[in-house]
């Protein structure tokens, strides 16, 4: 639940900044924290997608192949062959706030946690995260959706930060794309396609 900012408070403006990047939708904010709101939204459950049969039962798995995505159930990690992984946790629902972009819209809020295991640096605010069926993503600050964080990422560290996707109360199939690039010339790596039912 949300609760409203007295009258006498002063309106907060919230900039959504958008940077478009050829292949991928990808927003990036300046801070990685944000103030939670007083009642968290409930936990959501998940459960491994139909698509990820070949899935090890592992909690990582990693793609070998020359293949172009990796199919990851949402509560698997992602691993690339360079040791870069990705993982998604935390999911629950809730409702953007009056001053979020987009407003008033339900959203299916989640971590993101990127590991650097590779030799090179991963720059975080280049990383694409596309939400279920192309919907936007949520920004708001005083939930702590800022985007991706605009840093760089070295060897043998870890990030974790919020972001929120619009998702429909009623929905429960979704799929998450994360692709990460880095800063060595080598360019963007495969797209992880995490996918699962969400209740």
């Amino acid at each position: 639940m949300l609760i409203a900012a007295p009258l006498t408070r002063p309106r907060k403006t919230v900039l959504a900044v958008a940077a478009t990047v050829v292949g991928c939708s990808l927003s990036a904010c300046s801070t990685t924290g944000g103030t939670q709101t007083d009642t968290a939204p409930p936990a959501a459950a998940v459960s491994a997608s139909q698509d990820t049969q070949n899935a090890e039962d592992a909690q990582e798995t990693q793609d070998d192949s020359d293949s172009d995505t990796l199919i990851i159930a949402l509560d698997k990690t992602a691993k690339w062959n360079n040791g870069i992984k990705a993982h998604l946790s935390g999911f629950s629902r809730g409702t953007s706030g009056e001053y979020a972009s987009p407003s008033g819209k339900a959203y299916l809020a989640f971590s993101v946690t990127m590991q650097n295991d590779s030799k090179s640096t991963i720059d975080l605010s280049m990383v694409s995260l596309s939400c279920p069926d192309g919907a936007d993503e949520i920004f708001d600050t005083d939930a702590g959706f800022n985007g991706a964080p605009d840093t760089h990422l070295l060897q043998g560290k870890s990030q974790t930060w919020k972001a929120a996707c619009v998702f429909p109360k009623t929905a429960e199939n979704a799929q998450i794309e994360i692709t990460p690039t880095d800063t060595s010339g080598s360019g963007w790596y495969r797209t992880a396609i995490f996918t699962g039912q969400v209740q």
